[in-house]
């Protein structure tokens, strides 16, 4: 990546070291030239970069299944109490936390 930009005005290099830190979400921000003082606009692209790592399956403790985004205990909120274990796959967690909200339901009609 470059850490200068050309004014589209007077072609002076502009210093974007610092215009990177705090980018908004469409990567466009105003700058005020430091040549002309004239204001463009200036679009930050990034080039990709690639890195590669092992896929890491766990067992969910609850029904065995081999799981590549398990739920664990304090990563996922909410955890539903009615778990035993620390870490369980997407269906064991979705039909824990529905068992709790009918649960829920259920003690808030009595």
């Amino acid at each position: 990546m470059f850490d200068t930009v050309e004014c589209p005005y007077c072609h002076c290099d502009n210093d974007m070291s610092e215009g990177t830190v705090d980018l908004p979400r469409d990567n466009k921000f105003d700058h005020e030239c430091d040549g002309c003082g004239r204001e463009f606009e200036v679009e930050v692209e990034f080039d990709p970069s690639y890195s590669a790592s092992e896929i890491e399956y766990e067992d969910c403790q609850s029904c065995g299944e081999s799981t590549r985004d398990p739920y664990k205990r304090g990563r996922v909120f909410p955890y539903p109490k009615i778990i035993e274990h620390d870490l369980v796959c997407e269906k064991c967690w979705k039909e824990a936390y529905r068992r709790e909200i009918d649960q829920k339901r259920v003690e808030g009609e009595e």
